[in-house]
């Protein structure tokens, strides 16, 4: 019976992290290590392809925190992103933004983003690096930004 409760409690447990455009930034701001945000969705097949680049470089860099930040329609949240996390097996941090209208949150990710997906930020505010990429990226491009972002400065 424990098991089961265990199970239970596990599968209901959510996965995806709402945020607001205000938490979004507050969360970014209150970071000194280095952080790669992947903005993405799951209808997005650019998106898709690329988001096992990112958990490679997760996996060779364990002092980058990772965060994958859902743009997906609310009524995919938390269900159909969680379905999907869960079925790619992601190991960074999900976040979903409930806003949406790109106006509110793309200015706090870069001034110039018109909310296009997929992009990413790699950041470290403690050496005061900020980088922003919009498209799809490959693997070398992926671990190459990743390991500027961990030199950065050094």
């Amino acid at each position: 019976m424990n098991a089961l409760v265990m199970i239970w409690s596990f599968w209901m447990a959510a996965a995806v992290t709402r945020v607001s455009p205000a938490e979004l930034e507050a969360r970014l701001n209150r970071t000194d290590s280095p952080v790669v945000v992947n903005l993405w969705a799951t209808w997005c097949a650019p998106c898709v392809e690329e988001l096992p680049y990112f958990e490679k470089a997760a996996k060779k860099h364990p002092n980058v925190k990772f965060i994958y930040l859902s743009l997906d329609l609310d009524d995919a949240y938390p269900h159909q992103i969680d379905a999907f996390i869960q079925k790619l097996g992601l190991t960074g941090e999900v976040w979903w933004m409930e806003e949406s209208n790109a106006n509110k949150y793309a200015p706090i990710i870069d001034p110039q983003w018109k909310g296009s997906l997929p992009a990413t930020l790699f950041i470290h505010p403690g050496k005061k690096y900020r980088k922003f990429v919009q498209g799809a990226m490959e693997g070398d491009a992926v671990m190459r930004e990743v390991e500027q972002l961990v030199t950065h400065n050094e």
